[in-house]
């Protein structure tokens, strides 16, 4: 909005009084207590809900995994340097939503010309566009672009249109579209591609990277189809388990079990939404707070899925795929299971699936209908 604009313009202004507060960004390294090598600084936008307004702070990384925040229009420390393991280098990049405690700030654009300069060669943004007919390959691709160092930071199934970049005839039934970063990421999906046997496209510039993002995840973008919510329930990845790139084993495990994902597509989780999906567990299980913290820490996967063997089972099924809630009771009883494979605490069993045949298609409907409309 304008009244934004211009506030993060008089947050850019030098001439302050002399009292107010220097950003971490302006002090000289030795105040610092390190070299300007070892310190990065963005700038990220956080919507307080209370004051119903867009605050922007100035987010400064440094390289022994200790963050600061700065409050620019008021010119003062947000929160002091301290250890916060839970944000690194991989998660800094313009467009993500870094959480932390509790706050979702969204990186809005780099606070100065070397973090610029370190992150335009670390986060380059590639874009593959996987063809309907190959949706089978798409758990081994992801495991692909994981042991390639591609980190994920979109997907979804999705139209096409005409226009896109990249576009061929067999993307007019629809296709997945999967945003990438890491250094020469255009040029390490592009070898990719060159294997893949056809199974996706792989755009070649910057510039046309960049035209079909905004077809394929803007805001005009548009979901190949509406979610069935009958005979179906939701998958949903939880966001430390797509950070430690285990989507594609998770979305294997699913299908190989007879699973068919009929739509589905990343989101960021606000934490007033997180609250109301999470509600019927508050009060009934001690991990509510957890579950909430984790599903507003960074990307789900969310996807309506349909057991094909007897649409009728999906959510039981699938609960069946997941195992028990607790990891460690999971590995005893469901050894097999997603939980008892790849989950490393109750907290952080790396999915959400439902265990009332009802609350299947509802939980698709809130993803799918509500949080992708908003």
């Amino acid at each position: 909005s304008l009244e934004l604009t211009r506030e993060l313009q008089e947050c850019r202004c030098t001439a302050r009084p002399q009292a107010r507060e220097r950003s971490p960004a302006q002090r000289p390294p030795r105040e610092a207590g390190m070299s300007i090598e070892q310190r990065y600084t963005f700038f990220t936008q956080w919507y307080d809900p209370t004051a119903a307004l867009t605050r922007v702070y100035q987010l400064v990384y440094y390289t022994d995994n200790t963050i600061e925040i700065f409050d620019m229009k008021n010119r003062r420390t947000f929160l002091k340097r301290m250890k916060y393991p839970d944000v690194s280098l991989r998660d800094l990049f313009v467009g993500n939503t870094v959480t932390i405690y509790a706050r979702q700030l969204k990186i809005t654009e780099y606070g100065d010309k070397f973090t610029a300069d370190r992150f335009a060669e670390s986060s380059e943004t590639a874009l593959a566009i996987i063809k309907r007919d190959a949706l089978h390959d798409m758990p081994a691709l992801l495991k692909t672009f994981a042991k390639a160092g591609l980190i994920l930071a979109e997907a979804r199934l999705c139209e096409v249109p005409a226009v896109c970049p990249g576009y061929l005839p067999e993307h007019a039934a629809g296709a997945v579209a999967v945003l990438l970063k890491a250094a020469a990421a255009i040029d390490t999906v592009s070898q990719i591609a060159a294997m893949s046997n056809g199974a996706f496209e792989a755009l070649s510039t910057p510039e046309d990277v960049k035209v079909a993002a905004s077809m394929l995840f803007g805001e005009r973008a548009s979901m190949l189809a509406a979610p069935a919510c009958v005979d179906s329930t939701l998958l949903l990845v939880r966001p430390h388990a797509v950070k430690a790139n285990l989507l594609g084993q998770v979305i294997e495990m699913v299908t190989d079990a007879g699973f068919v994902l009929r739509t589905f597509s990343t989101f960021t989780v606000s934490r007033a939404n997180a609250e109301e999906f999470l509600e019927v567990y508050k009060g009934v299980v001690p991990e509510y707070r957890e579950y909430v913290d984790e599903l507003t820490s960074g990307t789900c996967f969310a996807a309506e899925v349909t057991y094909a063997p007897d649409p009728a089972q999906s959510v039981q099924q699938l609960r069946a795929v997941a195992g028990a809630s607790d990891p460690e009771v999971a590995r005893l009883l469901h050894p097999k299971s997603v939980r008892g494979l790849l989950a490393p605490s109750k907290g952080k069993n790396v999915v959400h699936c439902t265990d009332l045949p009802e609350d299947g298609p509802l939980e698709v409907e809130y993803f799918f209908n509500i949080l992708a409309g908003a």
